[in-house]
This record gives structure tokens, sequence and C-alpha cells, in this order.
């Protein structure tokens, strides 16, 4: 285990209790240690520096300071399909959390599954893991997300960009987590008492590539349609050539006139 350095607690955000490291090796893997100690969660850590923060399927993400990283360790009472509904919330409350900071909304779309694109480089990322238990009922969910407010890397598979150097704005990290929590917090609520539907809605109105061609790249195959909205468990529903309509419940997605895949 990797002893964190800092862990200092700040005054709760729209009641999360929020702790702050300098340096840590996984802002998910403190969150899972801290999950499997009893922690009863609603618990928000934050880091300067991760030395081993990672994307969707192993990939490394670069955490440089300057940049928001963050995790959420909850115990939603909810099964694991359900409460993955929340990694939508969770881009939904970044997307609004950008738009109010910037002032520049219009520029921001979501990329399905997980992906914040700006001017349609991705400026934020985030990635869901959970554990059950015997009875495959759900016993914690973290969220964790990256947001490049200062920094972004150069060399990746999939166009990146930051908010300083797009559109040249300063956004101080405690800023950002603070507008964040607080939108995420108001779209847990509204998940909690009226589903994944309004989610949903509000998703979709910020959907990149929808009613457009896109390029799915499954695990065992590469597939085109039209990418035809948001079905009611969270797949993209991928119209075919044939007419036929297909789930697509994981996979990299290229939309149109963009080279390279999500990381």
């Amino acid at each position: 285990m990797v002893t964190p350095v800092g862990g200092q607690e700040r005054t709760g955000i729209a009641g999360w209790r929020v702790l702050h490291f300098d340096e840590i090796d996984s802002t998910n893997e403190e969150a899972r240690r801290r999950a499997a100690a009893g922690d009863e969660g609603d618990l928000a850590l934050q880091a300067d520096v991760q030395t081993a923060g990672r994307g969707r399927r192993g990939r490394a993400w670069i955490s440089t300071p300057g940049n928001l990283m963050f995790s959420l360790l909850l115990r939603p009472k909810a099964g694991p399909a359900r409460a993955a509904e929340l990694s939508f919330a969770t881009a939904v409350a970044l997307h609004e959390a950008l738009a109010q900071l910037t002032g520049e909304g219009f520029r921001f779309q979501l990329k399905w599954p997980n992906d914040v694109l700006l001017d349609g480089a991705k400026v934020a990322g985030i990635l869901l893991e959970s554990a059950t238990g015997g009875d495959g009922a759900l016993e914690f969910l973290v969220i964790g997300a990256g947001v490049n407010l200062a920094h972004f890397p150069d060399n990746t598979p999939y166009p990146a960009t930051s908010i300083k150097a797009t559109l040249g704005h300063r956004v101080a990290v405690q800023t950002a987590l603070d507008e964040v929590l607080t939108r995420l917090g108001h779209w847990i609520t509204v998940w909690e008492r009226d589903g994944f539907a309004p989610i949903r809605e509000a998703w979709i109105s910020r959907a990149a590539g929808l009613g457009e061609r896109i390029t799915v790249r499954l695990s065992d195959e590469t597939i085109e349609g039209v990418f035809a909205g948001l079905r009611p468990d969270g797949a993209l529903d991928l119209l075919l050539d044939s007419g036929a309509s297909r789930a697509i419940t994981a996979g990299d997605v290229f939309l149109p006139g963009v080279v390279g895949v999500s990381v």
C-alpha cells in the first residue's frame, strides 16, 4: 500500500466530506482502500499529483499539478447496473460545472460513454469501479474523474486539450472541485428521486455525434452506423446500415472528423 502524502480534510461541500492529498498513487485506489476499511461513503478524495492514475481499460491517466483529479466513494442503495447510471450523472455535472466556470458551455459536449469534449478534443474523463458481495449486491461505487484545467498530455491516441490551452481561462482546482461536487450532489438527488430518465435526457441534450455516422470499436469487431440515441439503460443505440438497431454497452467511439480513441 502506498502511503498518501497529505490527507487534510476540508469543510464539507454540498454534503460531501472532502479529503485533499498533496500526492497519492491513485484517488480511486485510496477510495477502494477506505471502502474496505468501512468508510460509509459520500467522500470526495482530491489529489494534486497521482503517481498511478488510470483511465478506462487500464490506460494511464497523466496527472499533472494544476489539473483536477478526484474520486468519489459512494454506497448507493441500488444494484450494480443501476449504480452505473451515475457515470452519466457525473458527465452532466462536469459539463454544467465547466460551462459555469468558463461561460462557454456551447463549446463542451459529452462523448459516450464517459468523456467531456471541448471543441472536439478530450478535456475530461470518468472511470467507474465497484465491488459486489457474494450475493451480487453492490458494496460500494467509486467514481474517478480527471479534468484538464491547465495542462493536457501530448501524443495521446485521442485528441486532448485543456481549459487554459483552448479557452485561455485559468480555473483554480478547488473552485472547479466545489462546482462539480455541488452539481453532482444535485444530480444524485434527482437520480435517487426520479430515476435515470431526467439524467438521460440531460446527457442526450449535450451529446457529441448524435444523429451522425460513427464508428465503434468493440473487443472483437469494428462496426459503423448512426448514433441514434441513448437507450433507457445507458447503452448507445446504433442504427446499422441494414436498418437494425444495436445496443452498444462497451466500446471506443470514433466521431466524424476525429481520429483516435478515448483514453
